[in-house]
């Protein structure tokens, strides 16, 4: 936002601490942070590079639908990047990037997926489910033949 409004002594942190406001409280606050940066542009011109503005307004103009702020917060979705960079952390960080590793991509997968299931809680569930999903044994007799009977 800060390419979309000028930046007179003091305007542009009111400007963007109003527009932050608005995204977070206005079931359509992007139509209204977009609609206020074209109108401080007629009446005031740009201050800087005319193609700082179209770029930046081109940015959340085309991210319109992903920035519902409103109601992503009703829905008690978090709207911050805090949760992701933590998950990164707790799941990837902290165990892929020990001293002296290195994975392939296929092996780091599989170490990360049963990270996940650990961490999640569902371990035994989920190990349970693995094993019913495993064809049975066949048990063998001395000479080599499968006992049918058994089955």
């Amino acid at each position: 936002m800060i390419t979309l409004f000028p930046s007179q002594r003091g305007f542009k942190a009111t400007a963007a601490k109003q527009m932050r406001q608005h995204l977070k409280t206005k079931s359509d606050g992007i139509t209204r942070v977009l609609q206020s940066a074209g109108a401080l542009r007629r009446q005031h011109g740009l201050w800087g590079k005319a193609k700082d503005y179209d770029q930046a307004y081109a940015y959340l103009h085309k991210r319109t639908h992903w920035m519902r702020y409103r109601h992503y917060s009703c829905q008690r979705l978090p709207i911050g990047s805090g949760i992701t960079e933590a998950a990164c952390k707790t799941v990837f960080t902290q165990r892929l990037k020990r001293s002296g590793m290195s994975w392939t991509i296929a092996g780091g997968q599989v170490i990360l997926d049963l990270r996940v299931i650990w961490l999640r809680g569902v371990w035994e569930n989920v190990h349970q489910r693995y094993l019913a999903s495993q064809p049975m044994p066949m048990t063998q007799l001395r000479c080599g033949k499968v006992d049918r009977e058994t089955l």
